[in-house]
C-alpha cells in the first residue's frame, strides 16, 4: 500500500476512533443529564403527592388550594403510591403489582431513593408527619428520554458518516497535494540517464524536509555522475595507457624473435622490455591504489606528519643528493601537538611522496623547500620547486587520472601519481593549491584539518 493510501486509511481510523469516542462521552452526559432531571421531577412529585395526602388537615383551605392545584396537574404517566409505617399502602393512584417491602426499606434508610427497571424509573421519599413516617414511591415511564436518545444516536451516526466522508476526501487531496513532490521527483529519476548532463533532479523549494531530502538526493547524485565521468574516463585513458608499453614489449620481442641475433642484442632487448614491463607494472599498481582510495581511507590512525615528510626525504635521497632537499620546520616544541593528525598512513605517505618526487623530478638541479609550519592553528605544507612549471591552461586537468601536461613530454612518468596524491588529499579533507609560472617555480600548499 502507497504512503499516500496509508495517510488517508490512518488519519480516517484515528479520526473515526476520537469521533466515536466523543459520541460516547456525548450520549452518556446527555443521558446522564436527561435522567437527573427527570429524577428531580418525579421527586417533586413525590414532595407534592405526600403533602396533598398528608398535609391536608393541617393546613388552611387557602393554603392548602395551591398544593391540590399542583397535585392535579402532575403528569398521567406518573403513578403514585404512599406507604404507612407498616409497609401498608396508604394511597396510591394505580394498584402495584410488586412486593415493594425490600425497596421501602432502603427508602428509609436513605430517605430517597431514584432506581431504574428496564425503560420506568422510580422514586422513593421518606416522608415524616404527626400522623407517622410514611414512604412515598412515584413510577413513571418517559418516551420522551428514548425518544431523544434515539434521536441523538441518529444525529451522531449521520455526523460521523458525513464527518468521515469529508475527512476521507479532503485527507486524499491533501496526501496527493503534499506527495505530489515526491511523484515528480520520482518520474524525474525514472528518466535519469547517465549519459546526460547535468545530472540532478528540480524542485521547488518548500522549506521543509522534502526539500532537505531532494537537497541529499541531489547531493548523491552530484557524486555518481562525478563518480561515473572518473570511472569513464579512467577507462578510457588507462586503455590507451596500457596500450603503449604492451605494444613496445610485442614490438621489441616480435623484432628479437625475427633472426637470430649476438647476445649483447638480447641483452638490450631484454633491458627494454624490462623496462616497459616495470612500466606497465607500476600504472597497474597506481590503476588499483585508484580504485581502492574509498576502501583504504577508512583505516586511520594518529600520525606525525613531519615524521612522514623525513622518511620520504631519506627515500627520495637514494636517487637525488641530499642537499636537493630543504626542509624547514617552522612548529614550535609547544605546538608539537599540530603536527599529529588522524589518516591512513599508507596513503598519506603516498601523496606527499608523489608530490616531493615530482618536484624533485620536474626540478632537475635545482633545490626543493618543503615548509612545515603553523597558521591559524591549522598544520600547513608548502613544496616548491624551481623548475618547468605547469602551463596555466594545464592546471585544471592536473587532478585528472593519465593527464600530463604539454610540457613533460622529455620526462618519465604516467600522469597517475598527482591524481592519486589529490584524491588522498581530498579524501583526508586536507585542502590543496598549486600555483605555477612556466619555467619559474610550482608551489603546492596543503592546509590541515583542525
Amino acid at each position: 500500500m502507497k504512503i499516500q493510501k496509508k495517510i488517508t486509511l490512518i488519519s480516517s481510523l484515528l479520526f473515526g476512533l476520537v469521533f466515536l469516542v466523543s459520541s460516547v462521552i456525548i450520549y452518556v452526559a446527555f443521558y446522564q443529564s436527561s435522567k437527573n432531571i427527570y429524577f428531580q421531577e418525579l421527586s417533586r412529585t413525590a414532595k407534592i403527592s405526600a403533602m396533598f395526602y398528608l398535609e391536608r388537615d393541617e393546613l388552611s383551605q387557602k393554603g392548602f388550594q395551591p398544593i391540590q392545584d399542583a397535585f392535579y396537574n402532575l403528569s398521567a404517566d406518573q403513578e403514585v403510591s404512599i406507604f404507612n409505617e407498616n409497609g401498608s399502602i396508604a394511597f396510591n393512584t394505580k394498584e402495584l403489582e410488586k412486593d415493594w417491602s425490600e425497596k421501602i426499606t432502603q427508602i428509609k434508610e436513605k430517605g430517597n431513593l431514584n432506581f431504574r427497571e428496564d425503560d420506568t424509573y422510580y422514586h422513593g421519599l421518606f416522608y415524616q408527619d404527626n400522623q407517622g413516617d410514611f414512604v412515598v414511591l412515584v413510577k413513571a415511564t418517559n418516551p420522551l428520554i428514548q425518544g431523544q436518545k434515539n434521536r441523538l444516536i441518529g444525529i451522531l451516526a449521520i455526523s460521523f458518516l458525513i464527518a468521515m466522508t469529508i475527512l476521507i476526501v479532503l485527507t486524499s487531496y491533501l496526501s496527493k497535494l503534499a506527495y505530489k513532490p515526491v511523484r515528480d521527483i520520482i518520474k524525474q529519476v525514472n528518466r535519469l540517464n547517465l549519459n546526460k548532463t547535468p545530472l540532478q533532479l528540480s524542485y521547488n523549494s518548500s522549506k521543509d524536509e522534502l526539500e532537505e531530502l531532494f537537497q541529499a538526493f541531489n547531493s548523491l547524485l552530484s557524486e555518481i555522475e562525478t563518480g561515473y565521468e572518473q570511472q569513464k574516463n579512467f577507462v578510457d585513458f588507462s586503455s590507451h595507457e596500457l596500450k603503449t608499453p604492451l605494444a613496445s614489449i610485442i614490438n621489441q620481442l616480435e623484432i628479437a624473435l625475427k633472426k637470430e641475433r649476438e647476445n649483447i642484442e638480447y641483452q638490450q632487448t631484454s633491458a627494454r622490455v624490462l623496462q616497459e614491463a616495470q612500466q606497465l607494472q607500476q600504472i597497474l599498481e597506481h590503476l588499483l591504489t585508484l580504485s581502492n582510495l574509498n576502501r583504504k581511507i577508512q583505516y586511520k590512525e594518529k600520525l606525525r606528519i613531519d615524521e612522514i615528510i623525513w622518511q620520504i626525504i631519506e627515500k627520495l635521497s637514494e636517487v637525488y643528493p641530499e642537499e636537493k632537499f630543504q626542509v624547514k620546520l617552522e612548529v614550535l616544541p609547544e605546538d608539537f601537538s599540530a603536527l599529529l593528525f588522524k589518516g591512513n598512513e599508507t596513503l598519506l605517505y603516498m601523496a606527499l611522496f608523489n608530490c616531493i618526487e615530482n618536484a624533485a623530478k620536474f626540478s632537475e638541479t635545482k633545490p626543493v623547500s618543503i615548509r612545515i609550519f603553523k597558521e591559524k592553528n591549522q598544520l600547513q605544507i608548502e613544496i616548491l620547486d624551481h623548475g618547468i612549471g605547469i602551463l596555466e591552461k594545464d592546471l585544471k586537468y592536473i587532478n585528472q587520472p593519465f593527464f600530463r601536461g604539454n610540457n613533460t613530454s622529455g620526462f618519465q612518468g604516467n600522469g597517475l601519481g598527482m591524481s592519486i596524491a589529490l584524491k588522498v588529499f581530498q579524501l583526508h579533507k586536507i585542502e590543496y593549491t598549486i600555483t605555477s609560472k612556466p619555467q619559474e617555480f610550482t608551489k603546492i600548499q596543503l592546509q590541515f584539518p583542525q
